[in-house]
Order: structure tokens, then sequence, then C-alpha cells
């Protein structure tokens, strides 16, 4: 019943739905990474949110329920990647650092190692706070998941026991190339793929499309729910330390408002139901950002130079979201897995 056509999402395996968005990542990761250094530096953090869309795709194009707090996980992923890989004499003698609980301070992994733990530690905060908030529906889910983002950020923020507070750690260690997030973004969006196709990914959809009737076939809603609220935290936790070996440093307020906003603008323009919306938001809404970020710093963009004000970008884009929801709400992909032109679909290879 929950592989009819129309369900929005994926409900059946096609080779094309995801090899071509694989193709389409790695191949343009790999030949803009190697123009210059500033265009590595830029499609490591596409990455990054890549990732966490992913993650946002796994639970609110699933379920229909908007989270605002994936940005929690994302900060726990951070800190936990950030102090395991921290250098030991930072966290003995940085002043922000100066009250960091011992065992934080004695707590050292290799990158590999700070990776997994940041995606555990993501999935194990879902996990806790997901048993409370997938109780809630619509309007009250989303206000809880605000909530949450909230405390997280505030705990981190003024608490310096547990982290640098208010400022930097720095001396996190980077990604030495391009190779380990790639391959953790192509390995992610496989996984995402086959969720969305396993039944429990099918399940979580129909509970999407018709609230009332699934609860009538028997279908646990909260246990649903939470399992893939879980499965996108331990996403969340892994884009968050990403991000802070992308940038060397880690800093909670690169995970509040700013992070949340502009990686849900990602899905939502590209389209929350599918993978190949979460893939086609990302780089859409990060090119347009980049190129307005050039033009408000006077630097040229193939040869054309535009003089901006500061702050276009923020306003172009919260416009661009404003018009997707308006005229065209399953976004650019309209709510669908990649497929290939119709003249295409019909050659047979003979």
């Amino acid at each position: 019943m929950f592989a009819k056509s129309w369900v929005k999402g994926l409900t059946r395996f096609s080779f094309t739905e995801i090899f071509i968005p694989l193709i389409i990542v790695a191949g343009s990761s790999l030949w803009l990474s190697g123009r210059s250094t500033s265009l590595l530096l830029f499609i490591k953090f596409t990455l990054c949110y890549l990732m966490m869309v992913l993650s946002l795709q796994v639970f609110v194009g699933n379920s229909g329920v908007l989270s605002f707090g994936h940005g929690s996980f994302a900060m726990v992923g951070a800190f936990v990647s950030g102090l395991a890989t921290a250098p030991l004499v930072i966290k003995q003698h940085a002043m922000s650092l100066s009250n960091l609980w011992q065992p934080l301070v004695d707590f050292k992994l290799n990158l590999g190692m700070s990776l997994l733990a940041s995606a555990i530690a993501g999935g194990v905060f879902a996990a806790l706070t997901g048993g409370f908030l997938m109780r809630l529906n619509g309007l009250a889910a989303g206000i809880a998941t605000f909530a949450l983002l909230g405390i997280t950020y505030n705990i981190l923020f003024n608490n310096n026991h547990i982290g640098p507070s208010n400022q930097a750690l720095p001396g996190v260690s980077q990604f030495s190339s391009l190779t380990l997030p790639l391959v953790l973004v192509l390995l992610a969006m496989v996984l995402v793929y086959f969720y969305n196709l396993s039944r429990l990914g099918r399940t979580l959809r129909a509970t999407r499309e018709d609230n009332m009737a699934s609860r009538g076939l028997g279908i646990n809603i909260v246990r649903v729910r939470w399992m893939s609220f879980m499965f996108s935290g331990l996403l969340a936790g892994l884009a968050g330390a990403m991000y802070a070996h992308v940038g060397g440093a880690v800093q909670v307020q690169d995970y509040y408002l700013g992070f949340t906003f502009f990686t849900l603008a990602m899905l939502i323009v590209g389209g929350s139901a599918s993978l190949w919306g979460a893939v086609l938001g990302t780089i859409v809404v990060s090119g347009v950002s980049q190129i307005l970020l050039m033009w408000e710093q006077s630097t040229p963009v193939l040869g054309v130079t535009i003089h901006l004000p500061i702050g276009t970008r923020a306003i172009v884009i919260a416009g661009m979201l404003v018009v997707i929801l308006l005229w065209r709400p399953n976004g650019i992909s309209n709510g669908n897995e990649f497929k290939l032109p119709n003249f295409l679909s019909k050659i047979k290879v003979s």
C-alpha cells in the first residue's frame, strides 16, 4: 500500500536515481576543488552543508515535521570531535579552557575515531531528546525543536567546563585533502537513499501523507519518527564535526540560527521529499551564496564584478526561499528523485 506512486519520495530502487547524484557530487567536487585553493575550501564547506541537509531530509522530508533542532546535534558532534583532536597543550593552557573538566582534557582520538564518536554522540543525543519531542505534531513540534536548539546553544555558550564557552576552540585537526569528507558524504547519500527505500522510510512517509489512517493501520508513529530522528541526529553530529575539521576550530555560534536556517533553506529550495532535492538545493543555494559573497567583497566572478552592499546574500537567499514556498512548494526537484530526460530514457541499448 505504501509503495503507491502518489506517495512522494522513493518507493523502489533505481540505479539512475542514486548513481547520477553520486557522480554529480563527486565529479563537480573533484573538478572545482582542483582549480584554486579558495574553491577547494568552498567545496569542503559545501560538503559539510550537504551532510547536514541529508540529515534534515531523512527526518523532515520523510515525516513532514519541521525541525529546528538539528543544529543541536551538529553542535554536540563538533564539540566531541573538536575536543578529541585538539592538542593537549591547547586544552591545558588556553584561557578559554582553563576550567575544562579534566576527563575532557585527557580525551584524545585520531581524526577517524573522532568523526565516529561525533556521529554516535549526535545519534545518542537525538535518541534521548526524540523520545519526548516525537510525541508532538505540527507547530508544537517545530517550537519544541527550536527550544532544543536554544537550550543546547545556551548550555554550550555559557559553560566553560565542557568546552570553550563563548570563545573558539583552536587547533582542531583539519582534513588534509578532499578525499575523506567527499567519501563520507557519498557514503551518507547511499545510506539515505536506501533508508528512504526501506520499509521504515516508506512507513514514515505514509504517516506524513495521512496521520490518522496510519494510526488506524496500527503504525506506531512515535516509534517510527523516533528511529528516523535518531538516524538523522547521527548524520547531523557528523556534519558538525566535518564543519569543525574544515575550519580548524569549534565555535558554538557557527551552528546556531544562521547555520540552521541556511541548511533548512537548502532543503526547502531543492525539495525536502527526495535525496535529489537535498543535493540540488545544496548546490544551488551554496553556489548563489558564494557568488553573492564574492560580489559583496568586490571580487570578480567569471570576469564580472558587481559591488553589492553587505547583507545582500542573506536577503537574496531569504527571497529565494519565499519564492519557492509560494510558487513551487515541493522545491526545484518537485519532491522527485533524479530522472533522465524522456528522450534519453526511451533509448534502448540493442
